[in-house]
């Protein structure tokens, strides 16, 4: 489990899921939140880079260039929830 400061840095877990095994209804939800907020929006930021690269040829770093435009995106997008949020 995350802490609250670890949480607010992430945005917590972007699909959580109740513990539906106090019901009878399926496994514990207890420490498998998944993935960040900021991980799913990075995820959606990458595709829309991938998506807008229309070069033929090899570029040196993309991936490590691109994965970085990604999370600074995520970061981006966070940081504007937590002010319309406040």
């Amino acid at each position: 489990m995350s802490t609250q400061a670890e949480a607010k840095q992430d945005g917590g877990p972007a699909f959580p899921q109740s513990d539906l095994s106090a019901y009878g209804m399926g496994p514990s939800a207890t420490g498998t939140d998944g993935m960040s907020l900021r991980d799913w929006f990075a995820g959606q930021a990458l595709a829309g880079c991938l998506a807008s690269i229309t070069t033929t040829g090899p570029i040196p770093n993309l991936e490590k260039s691109v994965a970085q435009s990604a999370y600074d995106y995520a970061d981006a997008m966070l940081a504007a929830r937590n002010r319309s949020a406040s």
